[in-house]
């Protein structure tokens, strides 16, 4: 008579269910590594979304705050030439962090590739590419996340 080892057919099982519910689990994931984030660095994140010299220096006036923030209220006197900033229609970054999850592997990932949509496009903050590995743009993802 032979024996049947059912462990393979366990393992398997597992390695099928990870694979089809990889995205619920690993924004699982995402949520833990959010809490153990410290305040500093969230508070850092949001100086530099509502920085609006932190992107093109003094002599431009921008901010992601202008097209993210309800609460943002340009300076008077100052004129913001960015094409996509609408007055009083903030595209609101309510729960982007389900929407964008991170994965083990690539913590943020695709979040900050939507961030560099806004920082690269000519018509938003019009900026170079920023590495993700700067301080501030670690700072910024922080923040944003939580949103």
């Amino acid at each position: 008579m032979r024996v049947v080892d059912y462990g393979w057919f366990v393992l398997i099982g597992i390695v099928l269910v990870v694979i089809l519910f990889w995205k619920p689990i690993s924004t699982l994931f995402s949520g833990v590594t959010e809490k153990v984030t410290n305040q500093e660095s969230y508070e850092a994140g949001k100086a530099v979304f509502y920085s609006t010299t932190q992107w093109a220096g003094e002599e431009s006036y921008q901010s992601c705050a202008m097209c993210h923030a309800p609460d943002f209220v340009p300076e008077e006197g100052k004129q913001i030439k960015m094409a996509d900033y609408k007055p009083g229609e903030p595209h609101v970054l309510k729960n982007i962090s389900k929407k964008y999850p991170s994965s083990m592997l690539s913590i943020g990932s695709d979040l900050y590739e939507q961030v560099m949509v806004c920082v690269t496009r000519p018509t938003r903050l019009s900026c170079g590419r920023v590495s993700h590995k700067a301080q501030f743009m670690q700072d910024l993802m922080v923040y944003v996340s939580r949103q």
